[in-house]
């Protein structure tokens, strides 16, 4: 009887422990980390100013991307390279780095000019009087430029210079940040008035207030054709922007003579007709304005 209370004394105890496995708390994985996005070094042309049918190159360096590609049919490339190219026209090209964690996209534009002079509309409010480019131009300030057409300099329509004002640590936005800054900023309100304030004074008014912001912005001029013009072009000026995810966007604020919202984009390519869309689509307003013609040509892109 004794040894059979120890066995039954034994059984029990071995029953009270706890079993040698599954009985301790799961220590919880780490969450996973995000990868994160592709990081673009450098994406540069150099020269990015030639000769029509002159050759330039592209330099970039990628970092963390599964996957690296320039439009305009260079396809997908490696990190680091170089590629020579030959735009016959102002080309924006796009480079675009992905991987798990997101995409991003740095562009770059080469402008190419003629090598005979592109002659211009003197009708237009938008082009520089050929007499205001002799003696010397007046001083400007620090982080001021003025807008140069070919040899010309760009005036607005009170025959004023446009000046750029140039913000040294102003930077590249996100489209949403664009968006953003161009819903709050009032350029769009101002009044066309003929022979007072028309497209290149738009233009001047958005690239200043966004350089102000602290975002980076172009002044761009196009050669236009409209319908039913027999001779000649019509010379436009907007505004560009190289977003972070987007690329380059054409931004084009340019309103009626009554003023109202007028914040559009526009596809601005060689050949295709130059029709704005509204961005921010108001109740009675159409979000697709009219075309303002076909592009001939891009004249001018300067930062």
């Amino acid at each position: 009887m004794r040894y059979k209370f120890l066995i039954v004394a034994i059984t029990l105890l071995a029953l009270a422990q706890p079993a040698c496995f599954g009985l301790q708390p799961a220590v919880p994985s780490p969450p996973a980390v995000p990868a994160r996005r592709p990081e673009v070094l450098t994406f540069k042309a150099s020269p990015s100013k030639v000769e029509n049918g002159t050759a330039t190159r592209l330099h970039w360096e990628v970092t963390g991307a599964d996957n690296v590609t320039i439009d305009h049919g260079l396809g997908t490339l490696p990190l680091t390279g170089s590629l020579e190219v030959k735009p016959f026209e102002i080309t924006a090209y796009n480079l675009t780095a992905s991987n798990s964690g997101g995409t991003i996209v740095s562009s770059v534009i080469i402008n190419v000019v003629s090598a005979v002079p592109i002659a211009s509309s003197a009708s237009s409010p938008s082009v520089i009087p050929p007499g205001r480019t002799s003696g010397a131009l007046p001083a400007l300030r620090e982080n001021e430029s003025y807008v140069y057409f070919g040899k010309a300099v760009m005036v607005g329509a009170d025959n004023d210079y446009i000046v750029l004002h140039n913000n040294p640590v102003a930077h590249n936005p996100t489209w949403a940040g664009l968006k953003a800054f161009l819903q709050a900023d009032r350029t769009d309100r101002e009044s066309y008035v003929a022979g007072k304030f028309t497209c290149g004074d738009f233009a001047e008014m958005l690239h200043n207030n966004a350089e102000a912001a602290g975002i980076r912005a172009a002044v761009v001029a196009v050669e236009l054709k409209p319908a039913g013009l027999a001779e000649g072009v019509i010379n436009h000026s907007s505004n560009a922007f190289e977003t972070t995810d987007r690329g380059i966007v054409f931004i084009d604020v340019t309103s009626s003579s009554q003023g109202f919202y007028a914040d559009k984009i526009v596809n601005v390519i060689v050949g295709n007709e130059y029709q704005p869309m509204a961005i921010f689509n108001l109740p009675g307003q159409a979000q697709i304005w009219s075309s303002m013609g076909r592009i001939e040509a891009i004249d001018v892109f300067q930062w």
